[in-house]
């Protein structure tokens, strides 16, 4: 009988607990920047550039796909019956959604994960390709229900994406910890750019320009003979290339990680980085084997404990009261809600009166900004409670501007001058950021002070308050005069 005993780094990020690319940022890049303790040698890091792009090209498609769908928002609202209420409506899809991640822990009770991962990532990978080709083609088809036009295409479609890429962060990263701990970087800056990518390929794309108001005719067959009658309708400038365009690049980037995919399976440089095993002859009597394993395992264990205890000397664990435990998780469900669930529902209030234009730079760039502050979280992390409530404060003085231009909308302050639209552009980038930098250093906070519970933790708070406001909001646009559009001709 041979027992395989994997190596430290690779029951270490098996560990890692996966809630979303904030928490993963953090948690990773502890291991790729470890310190190594006063008087030891520091051993040199080999890596595979071929290995290294196959990841990225592979990380780029955890989100890649529902970050696309968000930015070509500006031209979807123009275009659907939902119109401005169009974001609430892929909120509350994505957060139902998130069935998938529940699936899937259901799943590992009855198999590994060793079972699952592969055979699942390729499933994932396969539907969410089908999915971008359908979105493609169909994204405008409509369905009359309950009384009106809803774009039904649309949302069925973006409930498998999401579902996908939900699911993706608890497979993606214990994939990766296959490999040696220097690629998981790698994996998150593949990871990154699944926000930057569709958002430079929006911008590329424009959103056409500000509404034109034209005269239009309709001439329709009477009993008496033809009945024309004119009306003043909106017409918004095409964009460089079509939705049907964008979603199909969309589909190609997730065929290349596929490509990517199978080949860090199959190709022997990939398989040359994987984390080396250890094979270890056990006695072939059953009860000393029992014990043999068994002192392996003590072994084993109390190696790991000193290696993460020397680690968090190192990193300067800090020493959490329950008070500040409470803040910080509070913080986190705080901000969830803030942004996920209330303030993304209402982007399009706060951002169509001042044109198309600042929409679409709204969404492109606050898309972009997001990751980007997740990178300078890893080199300029805030460590003190207090700091990161500091914050989160500073997310929420410019959450209430942005709160502010929806609740007014269609007259929110400044409309009808440059400086507003500069302003409200400004405002989302700020959010964004800083609610993305705070989420970082609250995942890091919690990994140092108390481990996998307490990011298990961090993450049921995440979840709980992006769907009590993705609920809350979507009430009050779907069934209260709260949040008004308008027309641009009228």
């Amino acid at each position: 009988m041979v027992v395989k005993i994997p190596a430290t780094g690779e029951k270490r990020e098996r560990k890692i607990t996966a809630f979303g690319l904030h928490h993963h940022l953090l948690n990773a890049i502890l291991f790729f920047l470890k310190v190594s303790p006063m008087g030891s040698e520091k051993k040199p890091t080999q890596r595979s550039c071929v290995v290294d792009l196959l990841i990225i090209l592979f990380g780029v498609s955890s989100w890649v796909a529902v970050n696309g769908l968000w930015v070509e928002l500006p031209i979807l609202v123009n275009t659907l019956p939902e119109h401005w209420k169009l974001a609430s409506y892929i909120i509350i899809t994505t957060q139902v959604a998130n069935l998938g991640p529940i699936l899937f822990s259901a799943a590992r009770k009855i198999w590994s994960q060793k079972v699952l991962e592969i055979p699942i990532i390729h499933a994932s990978l396969a539907l969410v390709i089908v999915a971008c080709v359908l979105l493609s083609l169909f994204w405008d088809q409509t369905t009359f229900i309950f009384g009106a036009w809803h774009s039904t295409s649309l949302f069925i479609l973006t409930f498998f994406l999401a579902f996908v890429d939900c699911t993706s962060s608890l497979l993606y990263l214990p994939f990766i910890a296959h490999f040696k701990e220097q690629y998981v970087i790698s994996y998150l800056v593949g990871s990154g750019l699944s926000g930057p990518v569709p958002g430079i390929l929006a911008l590329a794309q424009g959103v056409g320009g500000y509404a034109e108001c034209r005269n239009i005719s309709k001439t329709t067959e009477t009993e008496f003979g033809n009945l024309t009658e004119y009306s003043i309708e909106a017409f918004y400038p095409p964009p460089r290339f079509s939705a049907n365009i964008f979603f199909g690049v969309l589909c190609g980037q997730m065929l290349i990680s596929w490509l990517a995919f199978i080949l860090l399976n199959h190709l022997p440089a990939a398989k040359r980085e994987r984390v080396s095993f250890l094979p270890l002859s056990l006695p072939s009597n059953p009860a000393i084997a029992e014990n043999f394993q068994s002192s392996i395992e003590k072994d084993f264990s109390t190696s790991l404990e000193k290696s993460a205890s020397a680690e968090q000397h190192l990193l300067g664990k800090p020493l959490l009261t329950t008070f500040q435990y409470a803040v910080i998780l509070f913080v986190q469900a705080f901000i969830s809600t803030m942004f996920n669930g209330v303030l993304l529902s209402i982007q399009t209030y706060s951002c169509l009166p001042y044109g198309s234009v600042a929409f679409h730079l709204t969404v492109t760039l606050s898309n972009i900004a997001n990751p980007l502050c997740c990178f300078l979280a890893m080199f300029l992390p805030v460590t003190k409670v207090w700091s990161v409530t500091g914050v989160a404060i500073y997310a929420s003085a410019w959450a209430g501007y942005i709160l502010t231009t929806a609740l007014t909308s269609p007259e929110p302050p400044f409309v009808h001058v440059a400086f507003g639209a500069y302003l409200v552009v400004t405002a989302w980038i700020m959010v964004s950021g800083s609610v993305a930098y705070t989420k970082a250093c609250i995942a890091s906070i919690l990994r140092r002070a108390g481990g996998q519970v307490a990011l298990y933790r961090c993450g049921v708070m995440t979840q709980i308050g992006s769907a009590v406001g993705a609920l809350v909001t979507f009430s009050l646009v779907q069934y209260t005069t709260l949040f008004k559009s308008y027309d641009p001709c009228s």
